[in-house]
């Protein structure tokens, strides 16, 4: 399929990405109108609020939590320790998310944005780092973690009041990183990215030779992975991931081998007996910049968004085929979440832009004064 590009003009770009998807749903484009430079959401019969939530960076290299209201404005805020890099909203708790330290991770946070408060903070057991990801239910918080001392990825259970270790399983891999669950609630899936890490190196990845990525399905009461599939380029290290309501699975590939070489950088998996790369022009994956950040999938329109920071580009797929869709410069542009009201997908920048995705012609986006928002972004809806 050939590329189609936006242009600069962020109108345009609305206008000729509604073209792209006006086949896939007609729920883009609704409800949302642009007032004074930033959002305002239509009213509905629900009084809930809803709050964008992020890792988040100062001017002056602090980090922060944070919740904003969707026309930009700040609800609340907790200081971080070190960089933060995924969050979740609270599985039963309203107003509250647990927000997940970057790789190496040293903590996990519970935090409650309804009154700017740390509630717990939790470090990773002795030999074992966080990888940024995890997810939760009314039961347990699952998180993936770095066994250093045996150099093995770890899917590490705890229960969700707290925080105490209930179980802990192989995931199957080197370097777990974004976890999902799948629609039946009974499996995991794991993007395990096969780069070996230590604390006493922090960023540097000791493996790059050797690393074999996968990505794993794990039955949750046994912990055994019941299946597990590689790609034919062992550099390609499969990092973040979304699941749709039918079960397929989209991840985003970090290249790490030559500058130079040509690859692609999305994958796609719904039962077939391999991983499907996803379909793009060589110009799309050059672009790309062997990086991606967030995947995102909205069910109703059919739509992957994946973020490509490197490149300052947002990037759109077809759920039903894999095919490529268009592009749109964003810059700095990483975080992704599919809104908890109907609205479809938003998405952050390290610029402190935040920006809806496919809705309103006219619609404008919003900037947050001295922020940059990390790589991923949570939704919360407050009752």
């Amino acid at each position: 399929m050939q590329s189609k590009e936006f242009g600069t003009s962020m109108s345009i770009s609305r206008r000729r990405f509604l073209s792209f998807t006006a086949k896939g749903t007609a729920a883009i484009g609704t409800g949302v109108a642009a007032v004074g430079g930033g959002l305002m959401y239509s009213q509905s019969a629900s009084t809930a609020q809803h709050w964008l939530i992020s890792a988040s960076t100062d001017k002056s290299g602090n980090h922060y939590a944070a919740a904003y209201r969707l026309n930009g404005e700040l609800v609340s805020r907790v200081k971080l320790p070190a960089r933060g890099h995924d969050i979740i909203a609270h599985p039963f708790k309203s107003g509250h998310a647990i927000v997940f330290a970057r790789r190496p991770g040293q903590y996990f946070i519970e935090v409650d944005f309804n009154h700017g408060e740390v509630v717990k903070q939790v470090s990773p057991q002795v030999g074992s780092h966080f990888y940024g990801h995890g997810i939760g239910n009314q039961q347990v918080l699952i998180t993936t973690e770095n066994n250093y001392q045996q150099g093995r990825g770890a899917i590490v259970v705890r229960d969700i009041n707290t925080y105490q270790v209930l179980e802990q399983f192989d995931s199957g891999g080197i370097g777990p990183h974004q976890l999902a669950y799948m629609p039946d609630n009974k499996l995991i899936v794991i993007a395990n990215g096969g780069i070996l890490t230590h604390p006493d190196q922090p960023r540097k990845k000791l493996n790059l030779e050797s690393m074999k990525p996968n990505l794993a399905y794990m039955e949750l009461e046994s912990g055994k992975v019941v299946d597990s599939f590689e790609l034919d380029n062992h550099q390609l290290s499969i990092r973040h991931l979304d699941v749709s309501e039918k079960g397929k699975v989209v991840a985003g590939l970090q290249y790490q081998g030559a500058k130079s070489d040509l690859v692609p950088l999305a994958i796609a998996h719904h039962g077939e007996a391999s991983l499907q790369y996803l379909s793009a022009s060589e110009d799309i994956w050059r672009r790309m910049n062997h990086y991606t950040a967030s995947v995102c999938i909205d069910n109703a329109a059919n739509l992957v968004a994946i973020s490509c920071p490197r490149a300052d580009m947002l990037t759109y797929w077809s759920l039903n085929d894999n095919s490529f869709i268009a592009k749109e410069r964003f810059s700095d542009g990483a975080g992704l979440a599919m809104s908890t009201d109907g609205k479809g997908i938003v998405a952050t920048s390290g610029k402190g832009q935040i920006l809806p995705i496919g809705q309103a012609n006219n619609q404008a986006s919003i900037f947050v004064d001295g922020i940059k928002f990390d790589n991923h972004l949570g939704y919360l809806t407050v009752s």
